[in-house]
């Protein structure tokens, strides 16, 4: 990559950046429910969401960046069942300026619930 765009590895076992920085933008890999070595945690919905969410406060405190800099979410569910219960745990993170974001239906790596992409700003 160039002198303008910096990677941020990612300490898990694929082949992904943590996140991307380019032009004053933060560009993070989806997150889904997962420890620190990369093993998915199952879970309800809202268990899941709290932890991508929590993962996703640490990758952009990280890049020097924080939640009030998100500009862009986008959301894979599993089952659109889940969206509800997933609203009311997301809502707390934003309120009450909301980023725009994008809601899609999907199966999910490990069989899990929810993924999260963020776009911030760096």
């Amino acid at each position: 990559m160039n002198n303008m765009i910096k990677s941020y590895p990612s300490t898990l076992p694929y082949p992904f950046a943590r996140a991307v920085q380019a032009n004053g933008f933060l560009f993070l890999s989806g997150q889904v429910s997962m420890n620190a070595q990369g093993e998915p945690l199952p879970g309800t919905i809202e268990q899941q969401t709290q932890q991508v969410m929590e993962n996703i406060i640490a990758t952009l405190e990280a890049c020097g960046s924080s939640l009030d800099k998100v500009l862009k979410v986008n959301v894979w569910l599993s089952d659109m069942a889940h969206f509800a219960a997933f609203n009311q745990c997301y809502r707390p993170y934003f309120a009450p300026d909301f980023p725009a974001r994008t809601t899609l239906v999907s199966r999910l790596a490990f069989d899990l619930d929810i993924e999260i992409e963020v776009q911030a700003l760096a």
